[in-house]
This record gives C-alpha cells, sequence and structure tokens, in this order.
C-alpha cells in the first residue's frame, strides 16, 4: 500500500499516541509507520505483536496466534 498524505498525517498523530504512553517513536518507527498506514485508510492491524502497537486509540488491534512459533506451541510467552 502506498505511503500517502493521509497515512503522513495519521503518523504524526500516532508517534504522539506513542509519546503519550511513554513510548519512544522513533524506537517503533516501522511499527508506527504500519499502524498509520492502517489508520489512514481506516484498515484493521492484525498481528502477532500486539504490544508493539499498544497505545495508539484510533487503530482497529486484531491480536493473532502466531501459528507454527516455538513460542505458541510451547507455551512461552512471545518474545518482545
Amino acid at each position: 500500500m502506498p505511503t500517502s498524505w493521509r497515512a503522513a498525517r495519521a503518523f504524526g498523530r500516532v508517534a504522539s499516541a506513542l509519546r503519550s504512553a511513554g513510548r519512544t517513536p522513533a524506537a517503533r518507527a516501522f511499527d508506527a509507520l504500519i499502524a498509520a498506514t492502517a489508520v489512514a485508510h481506516g484498515l484493521p492491524l492484525f498481528t502477532g505483536n500486539p504490544r508493539d502497537f499498544e497505545g495508539i486509540p484510533e487503530l482497529q488491534l486484531h491480536p493473532v496466534d502466531r501459528v507454527g512459533s516455538a513460542s505458541v506451541e510451547q507455551g512461552t510467552p512471545p518474545r518482545t
């Protein structure tokens, strides 16, 4: 999906939400861009790493199991 002015504006809102949640947007730049693109286009985000996207109020976040990963099969918590 191409980046657009909508995604760029949403990126600003996502970065602000991450800062408000006490997180560093620069450390999560790619996650923030993915979230901003989903927000800009009104799309849900399905991820095996929901903690990476917490604190973004506009995001429709849907956690999924990471099928086939050692953490799911062995019952250990996923990596952060």
